[in-house]
């Protein structure tokens, strides 16, 4: 049986609501996850100045590839 235009119009008012609950909690997730990130930066430099070592290693892409392939070689 067909909807009426109401019944459809209703439908996609109660989607519409539903997908803004959605993208709020995504946002807030964003949110958290980027606390965390400048938490866990400012974590590193304190240790790093704390300790006087060098946490964070700077290493160039070509390091990097000379790793993974030594990873994968029997």
């Amino acid at each position: 049986m067909p909807k009426t235009p109401e019944q459809r119009i209703m439908e996609l008012e109660a989607k519409v609501k539903l997908l803004e609950k959605q993208r709020a909690y995504y946002e807030h997730l964003a949110n958290v996850s980027d606390k965390k990130a400048i938490i866990f930066d400012m974590m590193i430099n304190l240790a790093e100045k704390e300790y006087q070592i060098d946490i964070r290693k700077n290493s160039s892409p070509e390091q990097s590839i000379n790793l993974d392939k030594k990873k994968t070689k029997p």
